[in-house]
């Protein structure tokens, strides 16, 4: 697309050759010419805005979200983490401590995220812990935490002391970006449904919020039989969302066609590397920044999607912030999931690389 100058410069050259004399800058004709440029090239903007909207590969926001709509996807909201926490006391009660639904916990910290659990639970007399399904507030990666790191009690039951959460929470997703939206649009492209084959009951487990990825086993347990496995970002879905996607395949499915769907079977693989900062980067920003990237990696693997320590190689790499790293033997070889597998983080230690000696 031409630029405003070059619009203007082609107008004030055709009149020159025309009138044989170039336009004042101040004149009537000089300003009119300034204003028609603008106006041309406004037109000029919107017509390529158009075009790069019409076409999957380019449409953006509002637009892109149409052009999915053409193939009857929607973008994914923002899905809120899982997990547990224990109210705990130092000493037993004579009688017994109600955990109501919906207490809300949270992280310490200068941006505290709160978790509110979903059910609720009885300290019985006698007993110094409880362990309570909750969720994350609000949707988001944000929701995924260590174990040990919900520690503060925003509305604290009575009786009890302290919180923790024993284990992580897991399967919080942010809402769909543009990027993901189109990867999973040209997918659809890619491999056309035809309402009995496996892009038909993949497209149809994804449109549901907390399944990243979806593994189809055709004839699994025999012949009319489909056998899906579902994954979440780095976890496996809740069983809220197995439910929801089981209930609405039973509606889509063929006759005389069982359909099971399951949660893919989680595989934790622990990662220690050593690094060697980027020059001018401290220590604890390139551990930081390779350990955030291991993570990341893991949460971008689909179910049945091996690992393969290249690629997190170059994961780590595309930091900025490390020079150089070297995984230790356990890790050295790349591990192969089944269609039913997941991959998903274990334990990381980063520790410090000297490099090759000079």
């Amino acid at each position: 697309m031409d630029s405003y100058n070059e619009i203007l410069t082609r107008m004030q050259d055709r009149f020159t050759a025309l009138a044989g004399y170039a336009p004042d800058d101040a004149s009537d004709i000089g300003i009119r010419m300034k204003v028609l440029a603008g106006e041309i090239y406004s037109v000029s903007s919107a017509i390529d805005w158009l075009k790069m909207q019409t076409f999957a590969q380019s449409a953006q926001g509002d637009q892109l979200d149409l052009r999915a709509q053409e193939r009857g996807l929607t973008r994914k909201q923002s899905f809120a983490a899982s997990g547990q926490l224990a109210f705990q006391r130092s000493t037993p009660l004579w009688y017994d401590a109600l955990v109501p639904a919906g207490t809300v916990c949270a992280t310490a910290g200068d941006s505290p995220v709160r978790y509110v659990t979903t059910e609720a639970a009885i300290l019985k007399s006698g007993g110094l812990s409880i362990t309570v399904p909750a969720k994350a507030e609000q949707g988001g990666k944000s929701g995924n935490t260590q174990p040990g790191t919900v520690t503060v009690m925003v509305t604290p039951p009575a009786a009890i002391e302290s919180v923790t959460n024993p284990a992580a929470f897991s399967g919080g997703e942010d809402s769909e970006s543009d990027s993901e939206l189109r990867a999973r649009l040209m997918r659809s492209y890619a491999s056309i449904s035809n309402g009995t084959n496996a892009a038909f009951y993949r497209e149809a487990a994804l449109k549901y919020d907390g399944v990243y990825s979806v593994s189809v086993v055709p004839r699994e347990n025999g012949a009319g039989t489909v056998s899906l496995y579902l994954g979440g970002r780095g976890a496996a879905p809740s069983a809220e969302v197995i439910g929801r996607v089981q209930s609405g395949l039973n509606l889509l499915r063929e006759i005389n066609v069982d359909v099971k769907v399951a949660a893919a079977q989680t595989v934790p693989v622990n990662i220690d590397v050593a690094v060697t900062p980027a020059d001018a980067v401290a220590e604890s920003d390139a551990q930081e920044a390779c350990e955030q990237a291991v993570r990341e990696y893991f949460d971008d693997l689909s179910v049945g999607e091996p690992v393969i320590v290249t690629a997190l190689g170059v994961k780590i790499f595309e930091t900025g912030k490390i020079k150089n790293y070297i995984f230790n033997t356990s890790v050295t070889a790349d591990r192969k999931m089944s269609a039913g597998q997941l991959a998903v983080c274990g334990t990381v230690k980063v520790g410090y690389y000297a490099g090759v000696s000079q």
